[in-house]
């Protein structure tokens, strides 16, 4: 692990989901000032092209996909994809997430699923898929979590649940790829 060195974002190839609002389009807007060619990808084309508009007036060879991470048939697919347009993505941020503000009493199965299947697998699917190709390139993963993952507030048990699940994973792989650049 890289402790006290800085990390220059200058020409690295950062894909950012769930870029097309908030904390995703924020996060795709400083990396591109910061001279990243950066790839953005969420569901919403109108505002993800408001976001790519945004973006490449400090980068230029940005680009976006439309596309859906919760269908977890097409993350891998996706992965290749969005690493082959970019030239080998060296920055990976997993910020595509949903909320899901119900008291658990209003909660189904197929809910629960669905915010699991964005919040946590789509993430995890995403990671593995690039991972050989992060190592190789000395590159960063961020894992956008929540407080709600240590907190357990009331009417977000899904959404909490699949934050814990996504902080459990980052702060394992961490370990696990603590000898790696």
């Amino acid at each position: 692990m890289l402790t006290g060195t800085s990390y220059s974002l200058a020409d690295k190839k950062v894909l950012v989901t769930g870029a097309s609002s908030g904390i995703g389009a924020a996060l795709a807007e400083g990396f591109a000032e910061r001279g990243a060619v950066v790839g953005i990808c969420a569901r919403r084309e109108d505002r993800l092209r408001d976001v790519l508009e945004r973006i490449r007036k400090h980068s230029p060879d940005s680009r976006s996909w439309v596309t859906d991470l919760s269908n977890l048939d097409g993350v891998e697919s996706f992965a290749r994809r969005a690493d082959n347009d970019l030239g080998g993505i060296e920055v990976l941020v997993n910020n595509a997430g949903v909320p899901k503000r119900r008291p658990v009493t209003r909660l189904t199965p197929d809910v629960v699923d669905a915010v699991m299947a964005l919040n946590y697998a789509s993430p995890v699917r995403l990671t593995l898929a690039l991972l050989p190709g992060l190592i190789e390139r000395g590159g960063r993963i961020v894992n956008i979590s929540s407080v709600a993952a240590r907190l357990g507030p009331g009417s977000e048990a899904a959404y909490a649940a699949s934050k814990a699940a996504l902080t459990a994973w980052s702060e394992a792989m961490a370990v696990d790829l603590a000898d790696t650049d």
